[in-house]
């Protein structure tokens, strides 16, 4: 299908072959969908009415827990699909928010067809409930993983995160947030927050100017290295 030509060539296979069979009626209720940058694509609570596909760009995900606060936890790209488990699980809303990081483009299809489509054919059934299977077990195990990491290593993450979000990657990126709104994405306070950022800022691995924290792809590829290291063990 054509709608897939701008998948990298792995995702491109697999989705050929899982739309192999769709019905006619998911080809006709398919949609294209270009969002802008920092808009919403999902809102948690929200009716689960269809499922939506990223085709090009980054999306991230957003936990909204009793405190009202956000919790930006993953960032999407390519070949990732919404609004799907939560369908499988026989949840009527969905169970988490969803934004863009980037322009991007989005294939929407309504749920009622796409589900029907799956009942009737047991291999694309299959392919995506091993998919959603592994999405889970890694997520599972990445939330694991991150109740035991430091502070410092937090931020190191979230800084990866956004530097990876602007594509082509950049020499260099100043973050426009301010320290209220970095504090709130990655669930410190402001104190703690700051405190992590002078520790990064005296070994090198960022700059601050006027307050703005610049990350530099050396910077960057220092953080990436220390992070696997630190929570995968690579080396």
């Amino acid at each position: 299908m054509d709608v897939f030509k701008e998948l990298p060539l792995k995702k491109q296979t697999y989705m050929e072959m899982l739309f192999q069979n769709c019905t006619e009626e998911v080809k006709y209720y398919m949609r294209v969908m270009e969002v802008d940058e920092n808009e919403t694509l999902i809102k948690a609570g929200e009716k689960c009415s269809n499922i939506y596909i990223i085709l090009s760009g980054k999306v991230t995900g957003i936990e909204w827990p009793m405190n009202e606060r956000p919790y930006y936890f993953k960032d999407y790209g390519p070949g990732d699909f919404f609004g799907e488990i939560e369908y499988f699980s026989d949840l009527t809303n969905y169970r988490i928010g969803v934004i863009t990081a980037t322009r991007c483009r989005v294939l929407v299809i309504p749920v009622a067809p796409y589900m029907e489509w799956l009942r009737s054919d047991v291999e694309a059934l299959y392919l995506r409930t091993r998919e959603n299977m592994r999405r889970l077990i890694s997520q599972t195990a990445d939330a694991r993983k991150y109740l035991f990491i430091e502070g410092r290593e937090r931020l190191m993450m979230h800084l990866i995160r956004k530097y990876e979000q602007k594509q082509p990657l950049k020499k260099e990126l100043e973050l426009k947030e301010s320290r209220d709104q970095l504090s709130e994405e990655i669930g410190f306070s402001v104190k703690t927050l700051n405190r992590n950022i002078k520790k990064l800022s005296e070994t090198g691995l960022i700059d601050i100017r006027k307050g703005k924290i610049v990350i530099s792809e050396e910077g960057y590829q220092q953080m990436k290295r220390h992070i696997g290291q630190y929570i995968y063990g690579e080396i």
